[in-house]
């Protein structure tokens, strides 16, 4: 008897143990090399990675300020030693600094595609010029669909809105942070996330002036001020030791009847001893 009841405890403590919140594996980090697709990291084991990026043309108003973007569609990802990944947009400017990934003429994303969730916590630039605000996004929907479909064909303004990405946070002046590195402060674990020069539109209003520099701004016109040009050189984050899920951690309905099995059987062991005594 004592036998059985310890292996129902063994039973009902593995299986309470999966319905616990998930913890993270060690620190993981994935920075840009000659690979885009089914990347590996370095460090703890964690899911591959593909790159891919996406432009859209940017409109202005009759002063030269930001209005809207056009639809995003596919542009050219390319790799630069020592500093990381820019963006060619199909127009092609892949002249220096707009061959990175900016928001100068053309609004640049680039798509990051895990094998499975993660939480991203550190973006770091390899290169930046004239100024370096990012908006990060998470993609909080289902992901048994395509990801270009989230992306091609929307605008800045529609990006968000019923297709599933969510605001992580726009993080200013990134280039002046120590050793070009900012930390994302979010609990969101995703297989997709997008890393784009800041858009007011995807990432929260400005904190500064149009065509200045010191915090969250935008272009002005021509000028090059104000714009952001970064390069990205890694993502570092952690991978959920359950295997993560985009939408929140829910008990698999194994574990639970496990639990419950077991659980169920130890009230019956104990009522057997109280009616034997």
């Amino acid at each position: 008897m004592q036998k059985v009841q310890q292996r129902l405890i063994g039973m009902a403590a593995v299986a309470l143990a999966s319905l616990l919140p998930f913890s993270a594996h060690a620190l993981s980090t994935w920075t840009a090399g000659s690979c885009v697709s089914n990347c590996s990291e370095t460090g703890d084991a964690a899911p591959n990675v593909s790159y891919s990026a996406y432009s859209a043309a940017i409109n202005t108003t009759a002063t030269g300020a930001y209005s809207s973007t056009a639809g995003f569609a596919q542009s050219t990802l390319a790799y630069y030693s020592g500093s990381g990944f820019g963006v060619t947009a199909p127009g092609g400017d892949s002249q220096s600094p707009n061959h990175a990934l900016d928001n100068y003429g053309y609004q640049d994303l680039i798509l990051l595609k895990f094998d499975s969730a993660v939480n991203l916590t550190q973006v770091k630039l390899g290169w930046w010029q004239y100024d370096s605000d990012i908006t990060v996004l998470a993609y909080t929907g289902s992901t048994s669909g395509d990801v270009a479909s989230t992306i091609n064909g929307k605008t800045a303004s529609t990006l968000k809105s019923a297709n599933g990405w969510s605001l992580v946070n726009s993080y200013a002046d990134v280039g002046n942070n120590a050793n070009s590195t900012v930390n994302l402060n979010t609990s969101l674990t995703s297989s997709w996330w997008i890393i784009t020069a800041y858009n007011s539109q995807l990432g929260g209003s400005p904190t500064g002036a149009d065509g200045s520099a010191s915090g969250l701004t935008r272009g002005l016109g021509s000028s090059y001020t104000g714009y952001d040009f970064i390069k990205l050189f890694s993502v570092s984050g952690n991978k959920p030791s359950g295997g993560g899920s985009n939408n929140g951690n829910v008990p698999e309905p194994a574990s639970l009847a496990l639990a419950s099995i077991a659980l169920l059987g130890l009230v019956g062991v104990r009522r057997r001893k109280q009616s034997q005594s």
